[in-house]
């Protein structure tokens, strides 16, 4: 077997190490959501999927992390069925029983979480109840850590703290933010997916914005 840092050469076959939607639709209720999504994300990549609120980008980091399923399609990670242990997630909102301890929910992974508290600097004997958002979604992340994820998805980085901004720059692997501000991750991220209606209407390397006006379009009309 030869490899590089993103194909491996297997009996005349590429498998590139990628987490990749293929014909994405999702619907709740017969309103589409996600319609016909396709997205590939390599090794390391950096990529802000960015949309107006309601365009569909939270629907599609659940989807991508392997929380929901499609209506139609598939997600695929290193081309097998995604296995959440391979990635860690923070959603737009952390659900946790409220009462618990944060070293009540960590031992659901592992009885040696005190590094993985203190990488993201979270107090153990706090409870539920009195963390805030940004450090509900911290702890969602720790719970990933024990499984050395190589994929971070984050979802909404309104009002995040320096710590969880900085975890996220040294995160060692792929990144997938989804945000409402692209200038917000600017310097978090070297792609941009725009999501509007629940489809794809941009994807290229950051860069390529400062020569192309791109379009947002909601329920009332477009915006530039």
């Amino acid at each position: 077997m030869i490899c590089n840092k993103r194909v491996y050469i297997y009996s005349g076959k590429e498998i590139h190490k990628v987490l990749k939607a293929i014909n994405v639709t999702k619907e709740f209720h017969g309103n589409v959501v996600i319609s016909n999504v396709n997205l590939e994300v390599r090794d390391n990549d950096k990529v802000a999927i960015i949309g107006l609120h309601n365009s569909g980008k939270t629907v599609l980091m659940e989807i991508l992390s392997g929380e929901i399923k499609p209506t139609q399609g598939k997600v695929l990670l290193d081309g097998k069925k995604v296995n959440n242990r391979k990635i860690a997630y923070a959603p737009q909102i952390p659900k946790f029983i409220p009462t618990m301890k944060v070293k009540e929910v960590m031992k659901y992974v592992t009885d040696n979480y005190d590094p993985f508290l203190d990488e993201l600097g979270l107090d153990k004997e706090k409870r539920i109840r009195d963390l805030s958002l940004d450090e509900k979604k911290r702890l969602s992340i720790a719970l990933s850590l024990p499984f050395s994820p190589k994929h971070l998805l984050f979802d909404d980085l309104s009002s995040i703290s320096n710590i969880t901004k900085e975890f996220i720059r040294k995160f060692n692997g792929t990144i997938i933010l989804a945000h409402h501000n692209l200038k917000e991750v600017w310097d978090l991220i070297d792609k941009v997916v725009i999501i509007s209606r629940g489809r794809i209407t941009f994807n290229e390397n950051k860069e390529e914005l400062l020569y192309k006006i791109v379009k947002y379009v909601d329920e009332e009309g477009e915006h530039e």
